[in-house]
């Protein structure tokens, strides 16, 4: 059994979609100061409704990754993703890096071949950024401790 594009399916969507924007710093927005999405910016990507209330078009904002095909290649191409389909195993499997770690998406868990595929490449890209992410931050600990330790102090009896 296949899974539909329902609610949840595009809420899940749109949550990937919107963290490989806020990991990606290469991604760039016109809004000031970030993405500015807000729940209603969903609602809007969702529906395409301009009604959303927050007043912004944020699908001239965020690409669409897990939704099309034509910006999920893209993806691909710009983090240098490898794309093997199985179709023995039904599944299809994007890999990364020289030690060839991937992520495997089955067809059955998608509405379509499309679908998963398009998974697999925004969750691949998740789990690369991610990584680059952790060993940025392992390779730059911060080194700002407090100057000052606040103590409990006595009170006097005077």
């Amino acid at each position: 059994m296949t899974q539909q594009y329902d609610q949840d399916y595009l809420k899940k969507a749109i949550a990937d979609e919107r963290e490989i924007a806020r990991l990606d710093l290469r991604v760039r927005t016109s809004m000031p100061g970030g993405l500015g999405l807000s729940i209603d910016s969903n609602v809007y990507l969702m529906t395409g409704r301009a009604d959303s209330g927050s007043g912004i078009r944020t699908s001239e904002i965020m690409s669409k990754w897990r939704r099309d095909p034509r910006a999920a290649g893209a993806l691909a191409i710009k983090h240098a993703l490898n794309i093997k389909h199985d179709p023995d195993e039904y599944s299809v499997t994007v890999g990364y890096g020289p030690g060839r770690r991937g992520v495997t998406e089955h067809y059955g868990s998608h509405p379509n071949r499309d679908a998963a595929t398009m998974a697999a490449i925004t969750r691949a890209t998740l789990q690369k950024l991610t990584e680059e992410r952790d060993e940025a931050a392992a390779l730059n600990p911060t080194r700002s401790k407090p100057s000052r330790q606040h103590v409990a102090r006595a009170k006097s009896k005077t």
